[in-house]
């Protein structure tokens, strides 16, 4: 039985252009140039997916295994996109079983190498499961016919850690931290040399940001903005988005997009970066 959800049309979104419907998908999912990735761990991939669609082993899209901090360069990129059988010319639409976490991800950085072609399936796999919709267990299997021309990157919808820095000193930018309470205070490093976060940042986890529930679905702009006022966020001035390793901070880079913040940047190294460089300065509660 189909859910009962808002379409993204009527839930008040600037651009509601970034998601599309599973009717939306069933209707294209046989178009030559639409590619539909889910971008969740290959062990849930494994065990049901939308039939045709590419899974990353990667899906942080990090230069290593072993180095969890950048965004992989162009070149690399360029054969990560390629292997999912994206190209200059496709349609991808990604989904996630997050509320938006992975496949907004790939959403930016996707924009951040200039390939703007890009959907999100809105409610994700759950909500094609949910609406009846065709699953298969067959893993994709690329052909090696689909070539991704690596371009110059998007520095606007970047940040790194002398803008992070700039932002701290100026007061002029928003730091919006997307990390749990732990992570925030301070008693949760995930591994790292140091807890806390920046001087002056904002806090609201990027949970906040979905409805939870069988079918994680983004909120409306109005409950986003209720949100982002509750906790002190500006939608008239420039923010910074960060988490632990700018995937959270992705998801919440698109959220403040969809409810009309003009410049929002995701600092794609984060807390990793940050919490290791004993020359930044941080805030600690613990």
């Amino acid at each position: 039985m189909a859910v009962e959800i808002l379409p993204p049309n009527e839930r008040g979104y600037v651009d509601a252009g970034i998601l599309v419907t599973t009717d939306w998908l069933a209707e294209h999912i046989d178009d030559p140039n639409v590619v539909v990735v889910d971008t969740d761990d290959p062990n849930e991939y494994v065990e049901g997916h939308i039939p045709g669609a590419s899974n990353p082993p990667d899906n942080y899209y990090k230069t290593s295994w072993d180095d969890r901090t950048h965004i992989q360069g162009a070149d690399q990129f360029a054969e990560t996109m390629s292997a999912l059988g994206i190209g200059d010319d496709s349609l991808v639409v990604a989904y996630d079983r997050t509320g938006g976490l992975y496949a907004l991800r790939l959403m930016w950085a996707l924009h951040y190498y200039r390939h703007t072609n890009v959907k999100m399936l809105d409610g994700g796999y759950q909500r094609w499961v949910a609406d009846g919709r065709e699953t298969s267990t067959e893993a994709y299997a690329s052909d090696g016919s689909t070539s991704f021309t690596p371009r110059e990157s998007d520095g606007s919808i970047y940040a790194g850690m002398d803008d992070v820095l700039e932002a701290i000193n100026a007061g002029d930018t928003t730091l919006l931290d997307v990390r749990t309470d732990g992570e925030w205070e301070g008693s949760n490093k995930r591994g790292g040399k140091r807890g806390g976060h920046m001087p002056g940042a904002i806090h609201l986890e990027w949970v906040n940001f979905h409805t939870g529930g069988d079918v994680p679905t983004l909120k409306t702009a109005v409950e986003i903005r209720e949100l982002l006022a509750a906790s002190g966020v500006p939608t008239d001035g420039g923010v910074i988005t960060y988490c632990q390793g700018g995937i959270r901070a992705a998801q919440a880079y698109w959220v403040l997009k969809l409810v009309g913040v003009d410049s929002v940047r995701n600092y794609d190294a984060s807390w990793r970066e940050w919490g290791n460089n004993d020359d930044v300065p941080i805030e600690d509660e613990t």
